[in-house]
């Protein structure tokens, strides 16, 4: 905020007499905060004085005695700056103490209905001690006055709802099921024996949700995934949460399952409602990264030329739902990281007020209907005030795992010839996992990737090799189709679940899959063949080459000199964006990444139209949508499209060297953006590929919940030296 804006809140608060509660006062920047001083003083000279008017930032306003400023801050956090000492000595200062956590449960209980409040406060406040202290600490978890107003709360409603029921049991369900979704594994099963300690005669059963499982059932079916327990046990968890809180948090790394638990919720709630089930309603997401795009766009600002106000994104969706008169739920969804730059501003309606409030003085109610949810990898960055305002619920990526993705997988692929997706069934269980583990053991990935990501890179490999042109037609020979699956099987897990490792464990692994079959020739390393669909077996790379000649007239810099390296990396690449995946290639300079990349895009079929975008430290998010937008044309209301109805590849050059997030997550969403920024109409893009390059190793920051980010691409990496005679080159 500017001084211009608190002044006019001043302003306003003087003349009506209202009292004005100012949060995180100490967020303004310092040189605003020494104006807003001198507006501080001149109000509170004139209410000394009892005057009736006084000069305010030149003009007489009229002064009501009855105005009141109040600030509130947490003066620990980051991103807080300290108060001068003028504005200090105006303000009267108070230390609030340590909450009565035992006296306010039992009022709390008392005035809910309950007749043992204070028992039961008791035994409530004795947990919350216990979890503090035997529980691990994890920066989703919180044990404060906010958390237990919601668990008293939900005990109240249940109390209502059935009060012919035990006291005990009531209190010990509410405390259940609003703890134990924010749990890791470990806790969770420390959780429920503190839990039966305190309650030792009661057993609780698990929770019903009636018709929302036939609904879950139907919607991952439908949607070809998995009917896993844990999965719907945690979309469970985030209803029964959103029953009782208006801000949630799907806490989790990347590919745990998040994006899948509340699309499914969400979709499964939209069919009972269109089935007319009582309770239930459709569902409206919107969904945001409010780290693609800077602080004034997602709020809103003043033109500082017309000092004309400009809604942000989020307002302008926050406004739309207010005034919509639709009878369905409106989930405002924030997929992107946490950080105490933009999530402060969101306390308001995150806490008890529902309410956004903007820099322009407008206040937009967060109506019955709507409701805020984020999509999170960790709450590092958070403040012990945002954590304390959401429901929490982790999913554990270990706990599902990859197998579910691999039998929805199989079935997508291979589902009409149960011989075939048997034979593939036994390749997965012959190797991937004994791999994994081996390479977890015994080798180093200089650029680290999860196993669910060498999943991935696999699946989507091996489903682009897997055509009748290489040979793997199973409707001819099936035996003939066996022998050549399993070749193409284990060219795409060398070049996908053991390509990010280092020479070392090249070694290691070339021997390790050799025990585990022989498969390949036994000379050479298993990096060193390709499956050669006319000769039906491995051959070495080297046999692709042709005699090479300098053509008369290039220049010495373009001159190329193929080799088995660069004749590998290609057809990597080549096969990867030809089956429309992104691919991100990573290396040290001058190993010919670009090279590599450029030759690929000079020798697109006609269908396809190129844009490469150079990066740096300066480039904006808003710069890249400008020079992505200028490749494309209109092909409805709210869809792009590459010119001409061609397929667009674009090249993004050192694109992990920036040093904003926000550059790095408008690529991971680039599938989404919006139109203009601030003219704030969605659009969608349609036909497009993307290919990146960085000059080191991803930083944890480049992490991200969208499939067309680091964790969607295809990795691979080179093996002895590329065309530019430069060593172990990751892409």
């Amino acid at each position: 905020m500017d001084f211009k804006s608190v002044g006019r809140i001043f302003s306003g608060l003087c003349q009506a007499g209202a009292w004005g509660c100012f949060d995180e006062f100490n967020r303004i920047k310092i040189e605003v905060i020494s104006v807003v001083a001198m507006q501080v003083l001149s109000i509170v000279d004139a209410l000394s004085r009892d005057a009736e008017t006084f000069d305010f930032m030149g003009s007489t306003i009229r002064c009501d005695g009855n105005c009141g400023l109040f600030i509130t801050m947490n003066p620990g956090y980051a991103g807080r700056t300290e108060l001068p000492d003028n504005l200090k000595a105006l303000m009267r200062p108070v230390a609030m103490m340590v909450p009565d956590l035992a006296m306010i449960a039992e009022v709390m209980l008392s005035a809910e209905g309950f007749t043992d409040a204070r028992n039961l406060s008791k035994k409530t406040i004795t947990l919350y001690s216990l979890m503090q202290q035997q529980l691990s600490k994890q920066d989703h978890y919180d044990y404060g006055l906010r958390n237990l107003k919601a668990v008293l709360n939900m005990a109240g409603s249940i109390k209502r709802a059935d009060p012919s029921t035990n006291e005990e049991a009531i209190l010990m369900r509410a405390l259940r099921d609003m703890n134990l979704p924010k749990f890791i594994k470990d806790d969770e099963r420390l959780f429920r024996l503190l839990l039966g300690d305190l309650f030792p005669s009661l057993e609780l059963p698990v929770t019903e949700i009636g018709n929302l499982n036939a609904a879950l059932e139907s919607e991952l079916k439908s949607a070809g995934l998995q009917m896993h327990p844990f999965l719907v046990f945690k979309i469970g968890q985030l209803y029964d949460s959103k029953l009782t809180r208006h801000c949630n948090m799907l806490v989790g790394a990347t590919l745990s399952g998040k994006s899948t638990a509340w699309k499914t919720l969400a979709k499964a709630k939209t069919a009972l409602a269109k089935e007319n089930v009582t309770g239930y309603l459709p569902v409206t997401s919107f969904v945001i990264n409010p780290k693609a795009i800077t602080l004034t766009e997602l709020y809103g600002a003043y033109d500082l030329t017309t000092f004309e106000w400009a809604d942000g994104i989020l307002s302008t969706i926050f406004k739309s739902c207010a005034e919509s008169d639709k009878n369905d739920e409106k989930w405002v969804m924030f997929d992107g990281p946490v950080d105490a730059m933009w999530i402060e501003s969101m306390n308001s309606v995150m806490d008890d007020n529902k309410i956004l409030t903007l820099i322009n003085g407008d206040r937009i109610p967060l109506t019955s209907s709507m409701s805020l949810l984020f999509e999170v990898e960790d709450l590092r960055v958070a403040s012990p005030a945002t954590v304390s305002r959401a429901g929490m619920i982790f999913l554990d990526q270990s706990e599902m795992g990859f197998k579910p993705f691999l039998e929805s997988w199989l079935e997508r692929l291979f589902g009409t010839q149960p011989e075939v997706q048997k034979l593939h069934q036994n390749l997965l269980g012959k190797y991937v996992s004994k791999i994994l583990e081996y390479k977890a053991s015994s080798c180093v990935e200089p650029v680290p990737i999860s196993d669910f990501n060498a999943i991935l890179s696999f699946t989507q490999l091996y489903e682009a090799l897997h055509t009748k042109e290489n040979g793997l037609d199973a409707s001819a020979d099936i035996q003939a189709y066996g022998q050549m699956a399993e070749r193409w099987f284990l060219f795409a897990l060398t070049w996908s679940i053991t390509a990010a490792v280092d020479e070392t464990g090249r070694k290691k692994l070339d021997i390790y899959l050799r025990d585990l079959e022989a498969q390949f020739p036994p000379s050479r390393t298993i990096y060193d063949y390709f499956c050669d669909p006319q000769k039906k077996d491995f051959e070495q790379w080297e046999s692709g080459l042709t005699t090479w000649r300098p053509r008369k007239g290039d220049s010495f810099f373009k001159m190329i000199v193929p080799t088995s390296d660069s004749l590998r990396n290609s057809f990597i690449f080549r096969t990867i964006v030809s089956s429309k995946h992104n691919l991100l290639v990573v290396g040290n300079t001058g190993v010919g990444k670009t090279v590599q990349v450029m030759g690929l895009m000079t020798n697109l079929p006609a269908k396809n139209s190129k844009l490469v975008i150079n990066f740096s430290a300066t480039t904006k998010s808003s710069a890249l949508q400008d020079i992505v937008e200028s490749v494309m044309e209109k092909r409805s209301k709210d869809k792009l499209g590459p010119l001409g109805g061609k397929e667009l590849l674009i090249f993004a050059r050192d694109s992990a060297n920036s040093s904003q997030t926000e550059i790095v997550e408008y690529l991971s969403n680039l599938h989404m953006f919006w139109g203009a920024r601030v003219r704030l109409g969605g659009l969608s893009v349609a036909n497009r590929s993307t290919t990146s390059t960085c000059r080191r190793k991803p930083q944890p920051s480049l992490r991200s919940n969208h499939p067309s980010s680091c964790c969607g691409s295809g990795w691979t990496m080179a093996a002895g030296t590329t065309a530019l005679n430069a060593p172990g080159n990751t892409f």
